[in-house]
């Protein structure tokens, strides 16, 4: 799951507190992929639970976390 801390209905940190709260999406690697990342919202992000925190726009980055949760979530 890939998400904006940013986000009309829900914030990111709300939507990462909820998946990983459920029992059946709890293994679901979150990605908080935002602009707003400060080492407030970092620390935050990892205490509800968020895989990986990448800010915007490092998309290079973005694709070796990806494959980087993929190939631990093979193993």
């Amino acid at each position: 799951m890939i998400t904006d801390i940013e986000m009309p209905a829900m914030d990111g940190h709300r939507l990462t507190k909820l998946i990983k709260s459920d029992k059946l999406l709890k293994e679901l690697p979150v990605i908080i992929f935002s602009s707003l990342i400060n080492e407030e919202l970092y620390i935050k992000g990892k205490q509800i639970g968020a895989d990986e925190q990448i800010s915007k726009p490092e998309i290079g980055s973005l694709v070796e976390v990806i494959d980087h949760l993929l190939e631990k979530k093979r193993r």
